[in-house]
């Protein structure tokens, strides 16, 4: 293998030599153009990609907590910018490095079998998985769903004494049952894993002041999530917080 490849570099390199005295000046430059403009293509695109991504890294913020709302009013009819104005106001960060992300723009259908709901519905736990996302607001239909994934922390655990004993009556437990989250032939591994299991993985927020005040579910109930593999744990119990705060 190694004998053809040298033998295939020596022609390439003899036909280069012989273009190199038969042709001149202008001839060269074409010939050369032409020969080997696929590997000028592919090398500009290289650089471009290299310095993009160099660019995107130099000037990337920390996201200090990222928020996602699913079914929830749109941008047209809420004014998001205010709410994440008004959070914002009440941290200390460095706006130049870091980030506070309220995104609004999902609407999804979770019993829909077309490929833009289920895209958007990969897109959200693709999110999750790779730690970006912190909380999850969202209705009752996709709280359901997110729950039976198993990708939320137990609020009974994280939340202070005193929030779990305010809002005892708005979390909502779930036994984990086999015909959400069991997958038919892994019956072990669901009673290794699930049976028995009994969270607040949710916590009902319809009535929330700011929840409310921007009519943010205005369709029926609202529901807030803390993603298990957030790195930003605090700030998420601040969020659910400031939710409730005049």
């Amino acid at each position: 293998m190694a004998e053809e490849f040298d033998s295939v570099n020596d022609e390439i390199k003899n036909e280069a030599k012989k273009v190199w005295q038969t042709k001149k000046g202008k001839e060269r430059f074409l010939y050369f153009a032409d020969y080997y403009k696929v590997h000028f293509i592919i090398a500009v695109v290289a650089v471009a990609f290299i310095i993009s991504f160099i660019n995107w890294m130099a000037n990337r913020k920390d996201s200090i907590l990222q928020v996602l709302v699913i079914n929830g009013k749109s941008v047209d009819e809420c004014d998001y910018q205010k709410l994440i104005d008004d959070y914002a106001s009440t941290l200390t960060y460095d706006e130049k490095k870091q980030e506070l992300i309220i995104d609004p723009n999902y609407q999804i259908d979770v019993y829909a079998n077309d490929q833009y709901s289920q895209t958007n519905v990969q897109k959200v736990f693709v999110n999750v998985a790779v730690g970006e996302l912190d909380v999850m607001l969202c209705d009752e239909d996709f709280m359901r769903l997110a729950r039976a994934q198993d990708c939320a922390y137990d609020l009974s655990d994280v939340l202070p004494d005193d929030m779990c004993k305010k809002y005892e009556d708005k979390l909502v437990w779930y036994d984990f049952p086999m015909e959400e989250v069991g997958i038919e032939g892994y019956e072990e591994e669901y009673k290794q894993d699930y049976e028995g299991r009994y969270e607040a993985l949710s916590l009902d927020v319809s009535d929330f002041y700011k929840i409310k005040q921007y009519d943010i579910f205005p369709k029926g109930s609202g529901y807030v999530l803390i993603m298990a593999n957030t790195a930003n744990l605090e700030r998420a119990i601040g969020f659910i917080e400031y939710l409730d705060t005049p």
